[in-house]
C-alpha cells in the first residue's frame, strides 16, 4: 500500500468514527497550538514556552519531566525556558497532547479500564524511548510519544462502539486486531496512525503505529530496525502490563536479540524503567499503586532471567475425558493397543481437567456431548491455556451437528464420528502425538539457538559499540556522527524542521599537552566530555569529531537556541576544576538553510564561525547567520 493510500484511508477511518455522533479523543486547543507552532522552522523557545504559559499546568508538568529521572545528572532547573531548551520544543508539544488526552473527560464504558489503558501507554513510551536512545534509530521525544500515543486508537474505538472494541474472545492482541477488522473493516493500530496523522503528526511517527507486517512496514522510508524496535516495545510493555505469557516470550527474546540486546540488557533496560516509571507516572496522573508497580516489575524481570521452559521429556501420553462408562472403555480399548502409548482416563470432566494440568499430556480425547458443558467454550479455553502443545481430538455421535463445527472453529483440531473404527481412533491419536512432539522438538531447537542468538547479540553490541564509540571520552564518534547527520537531515528536510550545528574546540589545547603531557590533556578531554554531555538534551547528538573538536547536532532547534545551548556548554566548561589547568572553549553555531545542498555545508559554516570566534578571542560563541529564506518562500 502507498503512501497517499494510506492517508486516504486514514480520513475514512476518521469519518467512520465521527458518523457515531460520539466524542473522540482529541487534544486540547493549546496542546493543538504547540503541534502548528512547531511546525514552523522559524519557531523559537520563548514563542512555544509564551504559547505553553496559558495553560499552567503544562508549565508546571514540563519543569517536572525536565528535572525527572528522564534527564539525570542535569541541574535541577526552575525555568520555563531552561526546561524546554533540555526537552526539545517537539517534546513539549508532544507532552501537551499526551496530557491534554490522559485528563480528558469523556463518557467512557464502564466496562474499559482507563487508567490500565494509560498505565500500558506509559511503559510502551519509556520502553520505546530507552531503545531508540540506545540503537539511535528515533529521536528519543518521538520514541515516548509513539509508545504514549501509539494506542490511542483504541480510546477511539471504545469511544465510538463501546467496551465491545476492546475485548475479544481469544483474548490475544492479534484476536482483538482481527475481532475489530472483522467488525467494523479497520483495527485500532490503524485507528491510531489515523488519528496522528489528522493531529499534524509527523508521517514517520503515525505510520510506526502499524506494526509490523501490517499493510506496509516501509512506507515513506520507514526501515525494517524502526519497526523491530517498535514491535519489542510492545512486547515489553504487554508483558509488564499483564500476566507473562510464556508463548509470547520467545518472540521478545528474538526480537530483542536481532536489535543486539541480550537478557542482561534486557534486563537493565527494565531497571531503569522502574526507576523512571513513578515520576512520569505522577507527571501525567496516571494511577499506579507502588505495591502493584512493585509487583508486575518483579514478576518480569524475574521471566527475563529464567531461560524459557522446555516441555517435558518423556512417552506420549493421552487423557480421555468421555460421556459416560460406556464410551470411556470403547476409547479406552482402542488405545491400549499401543503399548508405548500412556492412557489415561478420566472419571469426570473435574478430574480430567485436573490431570490435564498436573500431567500435561500430548493428546486430550473430548467427547462432544459432555452433559451441561459447553464444549465449544471449553475448547476455546483450552487452546489459549496451552497453545499448540495440546492435540484436541474431539468425538461425537453426531459430527455434522452445528455445535462440532464451532468446537472445531474454538481451537479442536481433528473430530471422529462414533462409534469408530479403533484402529483409526489410534491412527488418530497417534497422529496428533506425533504433532505436538514434532512442536516440541522445534521449540527445543528454537531454545537451543537462543543461547547462540544471545551470545551473538552481546558479541555484536560490543563491536556496535566499539565502531561507533571514541575509546576515550565514550562519545560517539566521527562514523557516529556521519550516519546521525545522514538520518537527521533528510528528515529535516522532509519535515521541514529546523535543524542546527555546534562545533565546539578547546581553546590552547596544545598548550596543555604541550607543557603538562597528554596524559593530563587525556584527563581534560574526559573531564569536558563528561560536563558537555550533562548540558545537552536527549534528542541531540554530541559527538568527538577529532582531536580536540566536539560537534553538537541539534534537530528541530534553530540557531538562537543552539546559541543559547552552546553558551550554557561554554560557561560550564570555563566554571570547570579538576586535576588539571583551566581550560576554555570556543563555540561556532550554524542552521540549516534552503541553500545548503547538504550537511556538509552547514559543518563548513559553523567551523568559519568557530575560527571567527578563536579570532575575537576565544571563550565565546558565534552564530554563522540566520538561514536565508528564498523570496516569496
Amino acid at each position: 500500500m502507498e503512501l497517499t493510500d494510506l492517508q486516504a484511508r486514514n480520513q475514512q477511518i476518521l469519518a467512520l468514527l465521527r458518523e457515531t455522533g460520539r466524542p473522540m479523543p482529541s487534544p486540547g486547543p493549546v496542546a493543538l497550538e504547540l503541534m502548528r507552532a512547531v511546525e514552523r522552522r522559524d519557531v523559537s523557545v520563548f514563542e512555544v514556552c509564551n504559547i505553553a504559559r496559558t495553560a499552567p499546568m503544562l508549565v508546571a508538568r514540563t519543569v517536572q519531566m525536565a528535572n525527572s529521572a528522564l534527564y539525570s545528572g542535569l541541574r535541577p532547573t526552575a525555568a520555563m525556558e531552561d526546561a524546554v531548551m533540555r526537552i526539545g520544543v517537539a517534546a513539549l508539544a508532544r507532552l501537551a497532547v499526551g496530557l491534554s488526552l490522559v485528563h480528558a473527560a469523556g463518557g467512557w464504558d464502564a466496562d474499559f479500564d482507563l487508567n490500565q489503558h494509560w498505565r500500558c501507554a506509559l511503559a510502551r513510551g519509556l520502553v520505546l524511548q530507552h531503545l531508540a536512545r540506545r540503537l539511535r534509530n528515533l529521536p528519543s521525544s518521538e520514541a515516548f510519544t509513539l509508545g504514549l500515543l501509539g494506542n490511542v486508537g483504541q480510546l477511539a474505538m471504545v469511544a465510538a462502539y463501546g467496551a465491545q472494541a476492546a475485548t475479544a474472545n481469544e483474548g490475544t492482541e492479534d484476536g482483538l486486531l482481527r475481532h475489530q477488522r472483522r467488525l467494523w473493516a479497520f483495527d485500532q493500530n490503524q485507528a491510531s496512525a489515523a488519528l496522528l496523522d489528522g493531529w499534524g503528526f509527523p508521517i514517520s511517527l503515525w505510520l510506526a503505529a502499524l506494526p509490523i507486517g501490517q499493510d506496509t512496514a516501509h512506507a515513506a522510508g520507514r526501515g525494517g530496525e524502526l519497526s523491530l524496535t517498535v514491535d519489542v516495545a510492545r512486547c515489553m510493555a504487554a508483558a509488564l502490563c499483564g500476566p507473562v505469557d510464556p508463548a509470547e516470550l520467545p518472540r521478545l527474546y528474538m526480537g530483542a536479540a536481532r536489535l543486539g540486546l541480550d537478557a542482561q540488557a534486557m534486563i537493565a533496560m527494565l531497571d531503569q524503567l522502574r526507576a523512571d516509571f513513578p515520576s512520569m507516572a505522577r507527571i501525567l496522573d496516571i494511577s499506579t499503586p507502588d505495591a502493584q508497580a512493585e509487583a508486575e516489575f518483579q514478576r518480569l524481570r524475574a521471566a527475563l532471567s529464567t531461560t524459557p521452559p522446555i516441555d517435558r521429556p518423556g512417552p506420549g501420553a493421552a487423557l480421555v475425558i468421555a460421556a459416560d462408562k460406556a464410551r470411556a472403555s470403547e476409547i479406552d480399548d482402542a488405545l491400549q493397543a499401543d503399548a508405548d502409548l500412556r492412557v489415561i482416563v478420566a472419571p469426570d470432566l473435574w478430574h480430567g481437567l485436573e490431570w490435564l494440568r498436573d500431567l500435561q499430556p500430548d493428546v486430550l480425547v473430548l467427547s462432544a456431548e459432555l452433559a451441561g458443558v459447553d464444549v465449544v467454550a471449553l475448547c476455546r479455553e483450552l487452546r489459549a491455556a496451552r497453545g499448540p502443545r495440546l492435540y484436541i481430538l474431539l468425538v461425537t455421535d453426531d459430527p455434522a451437528a452445528e455445535m462440532v463445527l464451532q468446537a472445531m472453529d474454538a481451537g479442536a483440531n481433528d473430530v471422529l464420528a462414533m462409534p469408530a473404527d479403533a484402529r483409526l481412533l489410534l491412527a488418530k491419536v497417534r497422529l496428533g502425538g506425533r504433532t505436538v512432539r514434532l512442536i516440541d522438538a522445534l521449540e527445543q531447537e528454537r531454545h537451543n539457538a537462543f543461547d547462540m542468538q544471545r551470545e551473538l547479540a552481546r558479541l555484536n553490541a560490543n563491536l556496535r559499540a566499539a565502531a561507533y564509540s571514541d575509546d576515550l571520552t565514550g562519545l560517539p564518534n566521527r562514523r557516529a556522527l556521519d550516519d546521525f547527520l545522514q538520518r537527521v537531515w533528510a528528515e529535516s528536510a522532509r519535515v521541514r524542521q529546523a535543524l542546527s550545528v555546534v562545533i565546539v574546540d578547546l581553546d590552547a589545547f596544545k598548550l596543555v599537552n604541550d607543557n603538562h603531557g597528554h596524559e593530563v590533556g587525556d584527563r581534560v578531554l574526559v573531564a569536558v566530555a563528561q560536563v558537555l554531555r550533562a548540558q545537552t538534551r536527549a534528542s541531540d547528538m554530541l559527538a568527538r569529531w577529532g582531536g580536540e573538536e566536539i560537534v553538537l547536532v541539534c534537530p528541530g532547534t534553530d540557531a538562537a537556541a543552539a546559541a543559547l545551548l552552546a553558551e550554557r556548554m561554554r560557561g560550564a566548561v570555563e566554571r570547570l576544576r579538576g586535576d588539571f589547568p583551566q581550560i576554555t572553549l570556543s563555540a561556532g553555531v550554524a542552521q540549516a538553510g534552503p541553500e545548503d545542498e547538504d550537511f556538509a555545508d552547514v559543518m563548513r559554516a559553523a567551523d568559519a564561525a568557530l575560527l571567527q570566534a578563536k579570532r575575537d578571542g576565544r571563550n565565546r560563541v558565534v552564530v554563522a547567520r540566520a538561514p536565508r529564506v528564498p523570496a516569496g518562500g
